[in-house]
């Protein structure tokens, strides 16, 4: 029975055996876009720990165009808690280069923690 409202699948034949013609979005722009290291790490969480969500999406073409929102939230994300986070810590009125070089590090770690978490890790 066809539903409307499901997507419908084509195939090719190799080698007696039919595969599905699937493609990482519905957008040839989309594809290619490089994913950046936040949407990587979302692709490969979803992909490593929930396959019936990544297998959807890639079924209906929308996994890199997900994957690119998930990473433009997660980098803006990040400038807000650094932000946030030298507001709260400012930077230590030293001349100390490597001590400067250590706390904004420090600053980024925890911001890219609270992303990991809330953006990141959070099924889409």
């Amino acid at each position: 029975m066809n539903h409307p409202d499901k997507p419908k699948l084509m195939y090719h034949e190799m080698d007696g055996l039919l595969y599905p013609n699937l493609q990482i979005s519905s957008e040839a722009t989309t594809d290619q876009q490089p994913l950046g290291k936040f949407g990587r790490l979302a692709l490969n969480h979803l992909k490593n720990h929930h396959p019936q969500r990544f297998q959807i999406l890639q079924m209906e073409g929308n996994l890199m165009k997900k994957m690119l929102q998930v990473e433009q939230e997660a980098i803006e994300r990040m400038e807000q808690l650094t932000d946030q986070l030298l507001r709260l810590q400012p930077m230590p009125q030293t001349d100390d280069t490597l001590k400067r070089a250590q706390h904004l590090n420090q600053i980024k770690s925890t911001a890219e923690e609270l992303v990991m978490n809330d953006i990141i890790l959070k099924p889409r």
